[in-house]
């Protein structure tokens, strides 16, 4: 059984208990109609209040395929250094390095238990990787996190608190303004939230607390503008951290609720980006939820509804400030990449040169090149490819 098959398994109950509705919501009902960014006049480019996303199947963009190693058939993760040096994870074959943009490749496992790649990220300050495996198809795999202080040439084990039950973030790990690193998974038993933090690189590290405990994590992310921390789970809503992750607020309810006005469905909250003013958006079960932020709260709006199983699952921002999403296989909506120029009011196809009925499952620039580059996955057989722009987009 493939990896997305038996994530899908361990996740069905999740996935049923989902039911939360609803466009709109607030921790705060008195913030319910707070702006869009306080202190930042509504603008074309930052509307007080989008509009519902579109759906539209116009738009281009064009995509080129990116050669990998022939072993790499099953691509699961990307990183770049600030040199522009590539990493990559593959679920069967573990992780690549390439220091040539992908001219060529040299396999980096020495240290390694296993070599069921799933996650690898690079501090681009430091230079330091930190990767994750996770058990195999099989799940008779302990799962582990890797440090490596020489481009992955050598790999050391990361000692934590707790164990982890099932898979690593999907997400991978964020670096926090300060330098720690903050990463986990899902599931990691009580009274632990599935979430450890590092300030010395995986030397060693210490658990992230939340209220309440949420069991495990599914994506952490770090915004740019305001330098909070960000992590999702799968039914407990998005939170926030402001001391670099060893303590982490609830900043939208929990998916069980169904009150239509305060429930959203945010279920499966699986990757974040953030709109050129720090707004927060994430995707989950639901679509694309966007914030706005009254000092005190957060609000919620639907700008990209999931009106079939589109369910999110991966969103990007390029260095001009836009923003790109990516959604689960859905028979409906054959658009693999959509592209938002107006910080997420509105979402068009920029899918051209990938195939249609793909899920992208991450976007990342490269410093180096200043492409956008995607990795897809083929739903069906878990092969993963990589795509890139083909002009640099900051």
């Amino acid at each position: 059984m493939r990896l997305s098959v038996v994530f899908a398994t361990i996740l069905s109950i999740a996935v049923m208990a989902a039911c939360g509705g609803g466009t709109t919501v607030t921790n705060n009902p008195m913030s319910a109609s707070s702006p869009n960014n306080p202190g930042v006049p509504a603008t074309p480019g930052n509307p007080g209040a989008p509009p519902s996303g579109s759906t539209s199947s116009s738009g281009s963009g064009t995509w080129q395929r990116v050669s990998l190693p022939s072993a790499v058939t099953h691509l699961n993760h990307i990183a770049f250094s600030s040199g522009g040096h590539w990493f990559i994870a593959d679920r069967t074959q573990g992780f690549y390095r390439s220091t040539d943009q992908g001219a060529s490749w040299t396999r980096i496992n020495t240290g390694l238990a296993t070599t069921f790649g799933f996650t690898i990220d690079v501090n681009r300050a430091t230079g330091v990787l930190i990767a994750s495996t996770y058990p195999g198809v099989n799940l008779t795999s302990p799962i582990r996190f890797y440090r490596s202080t020489d481009e992955g040439s050598h790999w050391t084990a990361i000692t934590t608190s707790f164990g982890l039950s099932a898979f690593p973030a999907p997400s991978g790990c964020a670096f926090a303004s300060n330098g720690n690193v903050v990463c986990g998974g899902f599931w990691s038993p009580a009274p632990y939230s599935g979430v450890w933090v590092s300030s010395n690189g995986g030397l060693t590290t210490v658990a992230g607390l939340t209220a309440p405990a949420i069991g495990g994590a599914f994506s952490f992310a770090l915004n740019p503008v305001t330098k909070n921390l960000w992590m999702g789970n799968e039914t407990q809503g998005v939170f926030r951290s402001t001391d670099n992750g060893f303590s982490w607020t609830r900043e939208s309810p929990p998916d069980q609720a169904v009150d239509p006005v305060h429930g959203i469905r945010d279920g499966n909250a699986i990757s974040f980006t953030f709109d050129r003013y720090g707004n927060v958006l994430f995707a989950s079960q639901g679509g694309i939820w966007k914030s706005s932020n009254s000092g005190t709260s957060y609000t919620w709006r639907n700008v990209m509804p999931n009106r079939n199983t589109s369910a999110g699952k991966s969103l990007g921002r390029d260095g001009s400030g836009n923003l790109y999403y990516g959604h689960n296989f859905d028979t409906t909506n054959p658009t693999t990449i959509y592209r938002s120029i107006d910080n997420g009011a509105t979402w068009t196809a920029y899918d051209s040169g990938v195939p249609h009925f793909l899920e992208a499952a991450q976007f990342l620039v490269d410093p180096a090149d200043r492409k956008m580059y995607v990795y897809v996955e083929d739903e069906a057989t878990g092969v993963g490819t990589l795509y890139r722009t083909a002009s640099p987009v900051q």
